[in-house]
């Protein structure tokens, strides 16, 4: 049985784990453009992130500007199913979204500013969040491309050339101005966005700062637990 410290540990800082060969050419011959070095895979969801119950999230590495990390429940780790391969470009789509954003420093990256606005523009849905949509027409749902493609069949990299994605083509002032309530006056929608940009950068920043007080204090707990088995 593994300590109160490892337990502590994984539920801060999920472990880190190896994309299999075959999902890694499936990812890059989809997304040919997004820079695989830069993302990680991790079992678990981090902390509060686990509280909205979700099967994976991407969120931005803590430092490098292009960094991404893809945490994935262990139930739902199956790189060699037609469903795990949908979960995991579902979420690889978040990335290449995340790297044409542009860069930052941790979770201060323009791709969770708009991220948020648009929940809020959608009145915090789920459904019909349009950064979600964009992902969902290709991966991760039963109708989008890659599951109806493949469904029943062997995936294979070669396969999915068809479905080769160079960019998300997200726009940032363009995605931020179209997150404006529906009856929002034309005229007011650009400084409404200069307003929401200011509002929710300021509120990642407080997401950020609240991320790192749990993992600092959690990291010092984790060293206080070590000695004693549970």
């Amino acid at each position: 049985m593994p300590s109160r410290a490892e337990r502590l540990q994984r539920w801060l800082f999920p472990p880190e784990v190896e994309l299999p060969e075959p999902a890694r050419r499936v990812l890059q011959s989809v997304y040919p453009t997004l820079d695989l070095r830069g993302l990680r895979f991790h079992l678990g969801i981090p902390h509060f992130f686990n509280l909205f119950a979700v099967q994976a999230i991407t969120l931005p590495g803590k430092v490098f500007p292009r960094r991404a990390r893809i945490y994935i429940e262990p139930r739902f780790w199956d790189p060699g199913s037609v469903d795990g391969l949908g979960l995991l470009l579902h979420e690889a789509y978040h990335a290449l979204q995340l790297q044409e954003a542009g860069p930052g420093i941790g979770l201060l990256r323009p791709f969770l500013v708009l991220y948020l606005a648009c929940a809020a523009g959608n009145r915090f849905r789920y459904a019909g969040h349009p950064m979600e949509d964009d992902a969902y027409r290709l991966a991760g749902d039963r109708e989008s491309l890659f599951e109806s493609l493949f469904h029943g069949k062997e995936v294979s990299h070669e396969g999915c050339a068809c479905l080769a994605t160079p960019g998300s083509g997200l726009r940032f002032w363009q995605r931020l101005i179209e997150s404006a309530p529906g009856r929002l006056p034309h005229l007011l929608r650009v400084p409404w966005a200069g307003g929401s940009l200011l509002f929710w950068t300021a509120a990642v920043a407080v997401l950020a700062l609240t991320k790192g007080l749990v993992e600092g204090v959690g990291a010092v707990l984790v060293l206080l637990l070590r000695p004693f088995r549970s």
